[in-house]
C-alpha cells in the first residue's frame, strides 16, 4: 500500500509512537488526554514506508532498532527505530533525526515526511527533471532517520494525562531517589572519582552536593564552577540533547547572561548524571558510530520547534568545525527555506550560533556529537512557529504542518545532495544568497508550494 497523497492542510497530522490496533498511514481514535487529537503511528508508517519502498525498488530500504529497547519510568520498552535506504558502500552517509524533545510534536512530523516524500516519489525508470532528481540523491547516497529519539518522552506528552505532560521535554529515566543513588551516579559508584567533568562531589546532610564548571568563551572555558546541591526525591528525566558524549558535555551554559540549571535534576535542561548517561544516548551514538566506521557521514540535520533559526552546534562552532564548507552548505539551507519562489526581502529562518540568534549556549548535543566526532556538517532546525511565545509555541497546530514542511523540503533535499558534494555559496542580504554549487542549486527552482508530498510540475 502506499503511503496517502498529501495535497491539502487536513492529511497532516502528528506522530505518536504507537496505538492499540495501529496500522500504516491509519489515524489512532480521538485520544482524550490529547484534547481529542488523532495521531500516526510512527512505528507502522516507516515500517508500511520500507514496505512501499521496496516493491518500488528502492535501494537497500530497510528499518531497524538503533541499540537497545528503552524501557520508561513504569517498565514498558520501546524502539528506537531507524529508517535506511539508499546506494551501497562507499556512498556518503546523511542522517536526519527529531523528537529528541518529547514536546515538539512537529519536529519527528518533517523528519518523517521527508523520507516519505523521497521513497513516494522514487522510480528506478524516472521520467523528466524531478523523478531524475529524486532518483540521483537516493541512489548516490546512505540516507538515515531517526524521526522520533525519544519514544518514551514521546509517548508521556500524547497519553499521559498528568498535570502539564504536554510540556514534558525530556526522557522518562527514573533518576536515583536517594544520596548513595545520587552520590554513585555522579561518580560512576563510590568511591571513584566524579564523573567528568563534575567536581567535588559530596554529602550535604541527606543531600548531595557537587560542583560543574561553567562554558563561556574563549576555550577552553574558564567562568569557574556552579555549584549545586540535589535534594533526593522522585524525579524523572533527562535532556537527551544536553547528554551527549562531546567534549563540554556537563558544562553548566549561560542562559541570556546567567547560568543556566543544566546541573538541576528537576530542570527541562538537565545533562544527567553523566556523560551517556541516557540508553537513548547510547543507541544513537552507536548506530552512528556504525554508520560512520563504513562510510563518510557529511551531513545531518536535527529537527527541534520552535524558533524558525537554523543553527549551528554551539561547540561545533566554537572549536571551528564550522568552516567554509559548513557555512556555505547553512547559506544554502537559509534560502531554500521559504513560502515561495519569490523573494520577500527576508529570510524565514535566521542563521548562525545559538547564544546569537536564541540567547544561549547548548552543549553535548546530538548535532555536536556528529559535528566533532563524526566530523559532519550538522544543523539544528528549529522549526515554527517564530520565538517567544512561551510553552505555546511547541503547540504548534497540526493544519500548519504542511505549510512547514513545503517551506522546509527543498532545505533537506539539498542537504541530502551536498554529501559527498563541496558547497559553494555567496551571503547576499537584499536578495535570496547565491548558490553556486551545482547539486544544491538544483532545487532553488522547485515549485513545491501547494503541492504536499507530490513532485512539483
Amino acid at each position: 500500500m502506499p503511503p496517502p497523497q498529501r495535497t491539502a492542510a487536513g492529511h497532516y497530522h502528528f506522530y505518536t509512537y504507537d496505538y492499540v490496533a495501529s496500522a500504516p498511514w491509519t489515524l489512532s481514535p480521538a485520544v482524550a488526554t490529547a484534547n481529542g487529537m488523532q495521531f500516526y503511528s510512527m512505528q507502522q508508517d516507516l515500517q508500511g514506508l520500507a514496505a512501499f519502498g521496496a516493491m518500488q525498488g528502492v535501494p537497500n530500504i530497510q528499518t531497524f532498532r538503533s541499540g537497545a529497547t528503552v524501557p520508561d519510568d513504569v517498565g514498558v520498552n520501546r524502539d528506537m527505530t531507524v529508517l535506511s535506504f539508499g546506494g551501497g558502500m562507499g556512498m556518503p552517509a546523511v542522517i536526519i533525526t527529531g523528537g529528541i524533545h518529547a514536546r515538539e510534536w512537529v519536529a519527528p512530523a518533517i523528519a518523517y515526511l521527508i523520507a516519505e516524500y523521497l521513497v513516494r516519489n522514487y522510480t528506478a525508470a524516472p521520467v523528466g527533471r524531478y523523478q531524475t532528481a529524486i532518483r540521483n540523491l537516493v541512489d548516490n547516497r546512505q540516507l538515515y532517520f531517526v524521526p522520533m529519539l525519544n519514544p518514551n518522552g514521546n509517548w508521556y506528552t500524547v497519553f499521559s494525562g498528568a498535570a502539564n505532560s504536554r510540556d514534558w521535554r525530556k526522557n522518562r529515566d527514573t533518576l536515583p531517589t536517594t544520596q548513595a543513588g545520587w552520590r554513585a551516579a555522579l561518580q560512576n559508584g563510590m568511591p571513584a572519582a566524579p564523573n567528568p567533568p563534575f567536581a567535588n562531589v559530596t554529602p550535604n546532610g541527606a543531600n548531595v552536593r557537587y560542583e560543574t564548571p561553567l562554558y563561556d568563551l574563549p576555550l577552553p572555558p574558564n567562568a569557574g564552577n556552579s555549584a549545586f546541591t540535589i535534594v533526593p526525591a522522585a524525579v524523572f528525566g533527562v535532556d537527551l540533547n544536553r547528554n551527549a558524549t562531546t567534549m563540554y558535555s556537563g558544562y553548566n551554559t549561560f542562559f541570556h547572561g546567567a547560568p543556566d540549571d543544566n546541573n538541576r535534576p528537576t530542570s527541562d535542561s538537565y545533562f544527567g548524571p553523566s556523560r551517556a548517561s541516557a540508553l537513548e544516548t547510547r543507541n544513537i551514538e552507536a548506530t552512528i558510530a556504525n554508520i560512520g566506521g563504513l562510510v563518510n557521514v557529511d551531513t545531518m540535520i536535527d529537527y527541534h520547534s520552535y524558533a524558525q533559526q537554523i543553527l549551528y552546534p554551539t561547540e561545533a562552532y566554537d572549536r571551528g568545525f564550522v568552516n567554509a564548507n559548513y557555512t556555505s552548505l547553512g547559506l544554502i539551507l537559509q534560502a531554500l527555506i521559504a513560502t515561495s519562489l519569490s523573494w520577500s526581502w527576508s529570510y524565514q529562518y535566521g542563521l548562525g550560533a545559538p547564544v546569537a540568534q536564541i540567547g544561549y549556549d547548548a552543549v553535548g548535543t546530538l548535532g555536536d556529537h556528529c559535528a566533532t566526532q563524526a566530523n559532519a556538517r550538522a544543523f539544528v532546525v528549529e522549526l515554527d512557529p517564530s520565538g517567544n511565545r512561551g510553552l505555546a509555541g511547541f503547540e504548534l497546530p497540526e493544519n500548519q504542518i504542511m505549510g512547514v514542511f513545503e517551506k522546509n523540503i527543498r532545505a533537506a533535499l539539498a542537504l541530502i545532495a551536498a554529501a559527498g558534494q563541496a558547497s559553494q555559496a555567496t551571503a547576499k542580504w537584499v536578495r535570496y544568497h547565491t548558490i553556486n554549487s551545482a547539486a544544491e542549486r538544483e532545487f532553488m527552482d522547485w515549485n513545491v508550494f501547494g503541492r504536499g508530498n507530490r513532485l512539483p510540475i
